[in-house]
């Protein structure tokens, strides 16, 4: 049973709680590298695919052993891309409509969208009008139009993003399943972390 040290290794008959991996902090290369698990942790933080997602919660959180570790997804948080433009073109977020062709949003919860920006979108506070959706579905496009929908990439592709936002929330992230707003937001903030800046 790993212990929350860092230096610690897990034992090959147990799981490893995703809380513990949190204090012990994810860039913690031995806990990394001998976990080998398919619940696609990249970076400093937890990329995790819907139904992977779906199947961490149903196991309560503890992940399997034994399979290839993934570590090149694109995962990158509102936070992120509202500080940096990775492999976007120049000016992309700061010229781009939020509700455009370009990004196939057409929802404007209460009239708020239609003259924002992407970059915009990315600054704003708070949750009017679902505004915590609109940062993670804007943050998940960007890293999706970065990386061209490569799903070797990408957690979730553009138009998986025009679902969730065209929906408010309410989407099947894959067969056989539908998420409510609820559920989706605590998939966002598993995977970014609150968005409520």
């Amino acid at each position: 049973m790993m212990t929350d040290s860092s230096h610690s290794t897990p034992s090959s008959s147990s799981g490893l709680s995703r809380r513990r991996l949190v204090r012990a902090g994810l860039s913690a290369a031995p806990v990394v590298a001998a976990l080998k698990s398919n619940s696609v942790l990249a970076g400093d933080h937890t990329c995790i695919r819907p139904s992977s997602f779906s199947s961490l919660a149903a196991a309560n959180w503890k992940v399997s052993q034994g399979r290839a570790l993934k570590t090149d997804y694109e995962c990158k948080s509102h936070g992120y891309w509202k500080n940096n433009s990775g492999r976007l073109p120049t000016n992309f977020k700061e010229t781009t409509k939020f509700l455009s062709d370009a990004t196939g949003f057409k929802q404007d919860p209460g009239n708020a969208y239609r003259d924002l920006t992407i970059q915009q979108v990315l600054e704003q506070g708070g949750n009017r009008n679902n505004a915590a959706l609109a940062r993670h579905v804007a943050a998940a496009f960007l890293s999706a139009r970065a990386c061209n929908d490569d799903p070797t990439q990408v957690l979730l592709t553009r138009a998986q993003c025009k679902a969730i936002w065209e929906g408010q929330g309410r989407w099947s992230p894959f067969a056989g399943a539908t998420w409510s707003l609820d559920q989706t937001m605590q998939y966002f903030e598993a995977v970014f972390g609150r968005a409520f800046l």
